[in-house]
């Protein structure tokens, strides 16, 4: 499809969701996500490239540098017509949150708030932090934020031990969600008679224990919930978790939805965009860059997804060899696409 052509219905496609945003904004955006979704990274120099305006290739990059830091860009205003209206197609029973942090080098760290589907995550919120442990705070904000968004489906929340807080748990437990998160070996519980540490229940390689009705957090008790204590025979330590539905086998095998935000994690870095190699550190104009990456991960996913449910991604991937991503779908579809000169569909939801 000409480049030209399928920016001028990107635009449409945002005003269409009711993106409000004044037109050289929408402008850039389009041109941005654009790029990011026929470039083989996010660098500026790359990206520039694919950027269907005349004109010398510094003077592209430095256009491109203008938007990243333009304090006018609200990323999460400008974000929300994706996630209302993903969210209200929403195609399946359940909604599964998952969160992580992801660090940038050794320079700043994203928090990730996503959607699980067909084992990858749809993004949802995020914040740019400092270098480091994200906080309860930060956490709990992001789950604040999306809740007026989610369908009236039920929600599950999945994250690792770093998101184990009470004021985390807490939240989940006042939005009616169900959840699972990780817990630290040297965390404290109480199962009617004393309180002792995770690491005391004297798991061995191979063995997994499932404990109903305990107070958590000694400091500042929590509960009743339910723990997962796993030591797989592959890990060097045993591995625990709380929940608030019972603790059995059928809980264990949804907790692996938690794992589904990895590869979203490879798609932003190295397997993907390459962020860690933009050198972009100022929140500000990352800030901005991930909103253009979210916004091109659910189009490559939309288009993925379709290519699956209508039996056409066998154009794409040899019968018999392992199945490929919706996201690597998409950005292929959108490669082959160009090559043969055949229209791109552009859409933002799933499963529809």
């Amino acid at each position: 499809m000409n480049s030209v052509r399928l920016h001028q219905q990107f635009v449409q496609k945002m005003l269409d969701l009711g993106l409000r945003a004044t037109a050289p904004q929408r402008e850039n955006l389009a041109w941005l996500c654009q790029s990011l979704a026929y470039s083989p990274d996010c660098h500026l120099a790359t990206l520039a490239l694919q950027i269907p305006l005349p004109g010398q290739r510094e003077s592209l990059i430095q256009r491109e540098r203008r938007y990243l830091k333009n304090a006018h860009v609200q990323v999460a205003q400008c974000y929300a017509p994706w996630v209302r209206n993903l969210l209200a197609h929403w195609p399946l029973r359940e909604c599964c949150l998952i969160m992580d942090r992801t660090d940038i080098e050794h320079d700043v760290s994203v928090l990730l708030l996503g959607a699980a589907y067909r084992k990858r995550l749809l993004p949802l919120a995020w914040q740019v932090l400092p270098f480091g442990a994200s906080g309860e705070e930060a956490q709990a904000q992001l789950l604040h934020y999306i809740q007026p968004f989610l369908p009236a489906v039920q929600t599950c929340f999945y994250a690792d031990c770093e998101f184990r807080s009470v004021k985390v748990q807490g939240v989940c437990q006042h939005y009616h969600w169900h959840w699972q998160v990780g817990l630290k070996g040297d965390l404290h519980f109480w199962a009617g008679a004393t309180w002792q540490p995770l690491h005391d229940l004297g798991l061995h390689v191979g063995d997994r224990r499932y404990l109903q009705g305990v107070q958590i957090n000694k400091s500042h008790p929590f509960g009743p919930v339910n723990l997962i204590a796993n030591w797989a025979p592959t890990q060097e330590t045993p591995r625990y978790w709380a929940l608030d539905l019972p603790a059995d086998a059928q809980a264990w095998r949804r907790g692996r939805k938690r794992y589904w935000i990895e590869p979203c994690n490879r798609d932003y870095k190295s397997h993907g965009f390459d962020l860690e190699q933009s050198k972009l550190t100022e929140p500000a104009r990352l800030n901005v860059l991930l909103l253009a990456m979210a916004i091109t991960t659910l189009w490559l996913i939309h288009v993925g997804d379709r290519l699956v449910r209508t039996g056409r991604s066998r154009e794409l991937q040899p019968a018999g060899a392992p199945d490929y991503s919706l996201f690597r779908l998409g950005h292929d579809y959108l490669q082959r696409a160009r090559t043969l000169d055949q229209p791109v569909p552009i859409g933002f939801t799933v499963g529809a």
